[in-house]
């Protein structure tokens, strides 16, 4: 590293200084910011401290602003003022050490120590300690501590509230952390380790650090020390980037740096020119204990509560292909400005070849927007944007609402391309059609900007499909997704699945073969013997899964396979049928017959070719051309159909006459035919991506040989699952995989994640115990009570648990949170969930409330330690949301707080130990959402119908 620039640590906004270190020319140049004229820095130059020793570490005094340190190369440590009144020949102090080697890192801390890691030599200590407060120094070179003997030492960071602690990098082996005030020489903890360098602390939470790998090695790994003075099992990492930057030519971290500015944030920079700021954060979710045959990479991931929130890519490498530059224009340094800085959020200063300085902003997070349970947007208590009204069902609007915007990104005027929209969904599933799809997810964003009221109205879609019933039944969310044929095809497997195990029908050998997909059941791989196994007594074998297939397809009476030579037969039938291809003459008969009824006649032409049924096809195709369900000129096909080997033998005008047809026709399906006329290859069909998949898979399982058939199954999952297309559930069925390749896709579409969960949960956690699974459900639970869907919420609820019970009748579910609670109007948390800050929840019923309702016995404290109260709230903490600050409703009736005993009366609390029960309930419509206490709703609609609310005509009375 040539260069390298540091934020002063006694900037103010007045005296905005930096440093500007120049290793090459052993230099130290001390600026101070003029001016931004865009990103550009103009500064000027203070002061230069020039012919300094060769160096290879520096680091500011977090005391003295007019001192810093470089560690030499030779390794001594070297004191430099940068006070401009004083003559130059007093800046410079030195400590020598016994034998010369590099200085790798030095380091202050707040109490004014300094610390020095050199590389390792025999018979020597590498971890120097001198106390910059003896006023000694100057003549006692003598270090304060000696550590580390016969051991290197890459980095070194003091912790600043612990000033008499330090993090080093050791043997490129460990990270110790030693306390200076302990004797001994050891240190306290050690971490095995490779990531040994560039050690930083978070100064707003020093229980976190991070340390990266040598050169050539770009893993950056964040750190616990809780639990590495615990001595974890995990060793106190909580999380581990490899390669956390662009590694496809070799790379190394320059630097790495906690931002000072926003707890869990920070940056780093490649030597590549790469620069990246990670926020990381945590959740709160409650994870599973699982077991070892589900650990799989992405499931341990979230089996820690530490995640990446946010990744800015501020600069790319200079050699992207996407954002090229030149190799010297690349950012060599950079750090943080933190104290001081006179610019408004998080910047960071970056240094060029050049010696230009840049600032570069981190984007600031998104500004919230106010949006309500009826997805309306309002300020200040007024609404300003609403959803467009509803027309028909949800399928039906949104496909409108699609069809729009793919018209106006064509250019085509608000025309309807339901048609065209179809056609391209249904037929055309590849790479460039998933990418299509997104596009119509996002509504042709950015391409197409649709209006708010759109947009919001768009937004809805789940909350509607969930109000419409969709659930766990195939039929009915078929029906509810029709704007989306992907999604459809989706559930037309599941239902596959569902018939294929009805009356145990995958059950075969001692195994359950449910919701296994293609590739599983071809590959003979059970993911979890122990979950699938019947009796969990029986010995597993290599053989096992196979003689499973093999009793499933004899229980089936499926005909004798009939294709490509195989030692799998029974498998490939499996399958097939699990395809959606029927494995007999009648079968191939009636599903042509659906797909000319559908609208589909040239692709029913086709497949009953393809399944080795020319007289279907040729009948089928006459009776279309009667029909006039194909067009005449179509008539040639025939001749094609009944070439009965299509090979060499073929006449050479023949060949070439379907090779134009082929290209010029758009019909995938026909295109298919023909090439396969030309070609003889089956492997030339198979992999025309235009194919829909399901028909691609069982062409291969037909026709491929076993290795090329293992080959191909392998490589289009596994870029299904890369991808995120959720097509290739086909392939993965519900299993791991299925997981992966849906968090891929709700990265990019959090929506699906209500498909998700109603997905796996045929499967989850009956066969399947993952973090991720619970964590999903667990927010679409939440998601329905916002939307006030609490008997769609229990109804799947319900449904779910039944098909969570294993053979032996044990329930795998566990309770869930009661969905009937006392809940913020405002934010729709929980408001018994109050709980003090930094002591155990000390809950106790509050007389007045419902008996489920619980609240702290010092409540003002839970309010003063949560989210600050809004213009909303009440004078009274007892009364106010402990999450938003937000009041309590007061009864339609009497005006009083709901949750409190009644003012008026003298005695409070104790006149309520006379009453019946029912005046301590809170009562809400489900209508108007007006409450009341539950002995004056009583006494009200004894009487009355409406609701007494002025101006509210809901018939609440007729409601109960």
């Amino acid at each position: 590293m040539e260069a390298a620039i540091r934020w002063s640590p006694h900037s103010t906004r007045y005296q905005p200084r930096f440093l500007i270190i120049d290793v090459a020319g052993n230099r130290l140049r001390l600026c101070e910011i003029e001016s931004f004229s865009g990103s550009k820095v103009n500064y000027r130059q203070i002061l230069i401290r020039d012919k300094l020793p060769n160096y290879t570490a520096f680091d500011w005094s977090k005391k003295d602003p007019d001192v810093v340190a470089i560690g030499s190369a030779s390794g001594e440590a070297h004191i430099v003022q940068l006070d401009p009144t004083k003559p130059e020949g007093d800046f410079l102090h030195a400590f020598p050490i016994r034998h010369q080697r590099k200085c790798n890192s030095i380091a202050f801390s707040h109490k004014n120590l300094l610390a020095t890691g050199l590389d390792r030599v025999r018979n020597d200590v590498c971890l120097n300690i001198y106390d910059m407060n003896d006023a000694r120094f100057t003549t006692k070179d003598e270090p304060y501590r000696k550590l580390a003997s016969s051991e290197a030492v890459s980095s070194i960071k003091f912790f600043r509230d612990q000033p008499d602690t330090l993090l080093a990098g050791v043997q490129r082996q460990y990270v110790r952390l030693y306390d200076l005030r302990d004797s001994g020489t050891q240190g306290v903890a050690n971490i095995q380790t490779k990531q040994v360098h560039s050690i930083a602390i978070d100064p707003l939470d020093e229980n976190y650090f991070l340390s990266a790998g040598t050169t050539g090695d770009p893993t950056v790994t964040v750190w616990d020390q809780r639990m590495v003075k615990q001595r974890n099992d995990n060793n106190g990492a909580i999380l581990e980037y490899r390669s956390i930057v662009d590694n496809s030519q070799p790379a190394s971290i320059w630097s790495l740096r906690f931002s000072g500015t926003k707890k869990g944030t920070f940056g780093v920079l490649a030597n590549t020119g790469e620069f990246k700021i990670l926020e990381l954060s945590q959740h709160s979710h409650r994870l599973e204990t699982l077991k070892s045959t589900t650990d799989t990479t992405m499931a341990r991931v979230w089996s820690s509560p530490h995640y990446t929130k946010v990744s800015h890519h501020l600069r790319h490498p200079w050699h992207s292909k996407d954002f090229p530059q030149k190799q010297k224009d690349r950012v060599m340094a950079y750090d943080f400005m933190a104290e001081g800085s006179p610019l408004d959020g998080q910047c960071a200063l970056a240094l060029h070849a050049n010696r230009e300085v840049e600032v570069i902003k981190v984007p600031p997070p998104a500004p919230r927007i106010n949006v309500s349970a009826l997805e309306e947007i309002y300020k200040d208590r007024t609404t300003i944007a609403r959803p467009t009204s509803r027309h028909g069902t949800v399928a039906e609007d949104l496909s409108a609402l699609q069809n729009e915007a793919i018209s106006r990104k064509g250019g085509h005027g608000p025309a309807d391309l339901s048609e065209d929209f179809d056609k391209l969904s249904m037929t055309d599933h590849n790479q460039s059609t998933t990418q299509k799809r997104e596009q119509i997810l996002r509504l042709a964003y950015p391409d197409t900007k649709v209006s708010l009221s759109d947009y919001l109205a768009f937004l809805q879609g789940s909350k509607r499909r969930c109000q419409e019933g969709y659930s766990l039944g195939c039929a009915q969310n078929k029906v509810i997704v029709s704007n989306d044929p992907w999604l459809a095809d989706v559930w037309d497997f599941v239902e596959r699945m569902d018939t294929h195990a009805r009356g145990d029908g995958m059950v075969g050998n001692g195994l359950e073969l449910n919701y296994l997909g293609i590739e599983p059941i071809w590959n003979n791989n059970l993911e979890m013997y122990d979950e699938r196994r019947i009796d969990p007594d029986t010995n597993t074998s290599q053989n096992m899964f196979l003689d499973a297939v093999k009793e499933i397809v004899e229980a089936k009476n499926f005909p004798p396979f009939e294709g490509a030579d195989t030692k799998f037969p029974e498998n490939r039938q499996l399958c097939l049928s699990l395809c959606g291809w029927p494995l007999d003459k009648k079968g191939v008969q009636d599903n042509c017959e659906n797909l000319i009824a559908a609208g589909e006649p040239l692709k029913a032409v086709v497949l009953a070719v393809f399944q080795g049924y020319k007289d279907i096809a040729l009948a089928l195709l006459r009776t279309a051309l009667q029909q006039e369900k194909l067009p005449q000129d179509h008539i040639g096909l025939g001749a094609v159909i009944a070439c009965a080997s299509p090979s060499s033998g073929v006449p050479v005008e023949q060949r070439e006459a379907c090779a134009w047809m082929a290209e010029m026709t758009i019909d995938p399906y026909l295109k298919s035919l023909l090439t396969y006329f030309i070609s003889a290859d089956w492997t030339a069909v198979v992999n025309m991506a235009s194919l829909a998949l399901a028909d691609r898979v069982a062409l291969a399982l037909k026709y491929l040989p076993d290795i090329a058939l293992s080959h191909f199954l392998s490589d289009t999952t596994t870029s299904h699952v890369q991808m995120g297309s959720i097509s290739g559930l086909l392939l993965t069925g519900l299993t791991t995989r299925a997981l992966d390749l849906l968090q891929v896709h709700m990265a990019s579409h959090p929506s699906e994640l209500q498909t998700a969960v109603l997905l796996l949960s045929r499967a989850c956690p009956l066969y399947i115990q993952d973090p991720r699974w619970y964590l999903w459900k667990d927010i679409y639970l939440e998601q329905m009570q916002v939307w006030r869907c609490f008997l769609e919420r229990t109804r799947y609820t319900k449904e779910h648990n039944a098909r969570s019970i294993t053979r032996d009748g044990n329930a795998r579910n566990k309770p869930t949170q009661p969905s009937i609670a006392i809940r913020c109007a405002q934010c729709h948390q929980n408001l018994a969930l109050r709980k003090e800050q930094g002591k155990k929840s000390r809950l106790v019923p509050v007389i007045g409330a419902p008996y489920h309702a619980q609240h702290p016995a010092n409540p003002k404290s839970a309010i003063l330690h949560n989210k600050p109260a809004g213009k909303h709230s009440t004078s009274s903490p007892a009364l106010a949301c402990p999450n938003c600050g937000a009041q309590m409703p007061r009864c339609g009736l009497c005006m009083m707080w709901l949750g409190s005993p009644d003012p008026t009366k003298p005695g409070g609390a104790e006149t309520l130990k006379g009453e019946d029960l029912e005046a301590r309930l809170m009562v809400f419509c489900m209508s108007c959402a007006h409450g009341f206490h539950g002995h004056h709703a009583r006494d009200w609609f004894a009487r009355h119908a409406m609701c007494p609310v002025p101006d509210c005509r809901c018939m609440c009375g007729l409601l109960k």
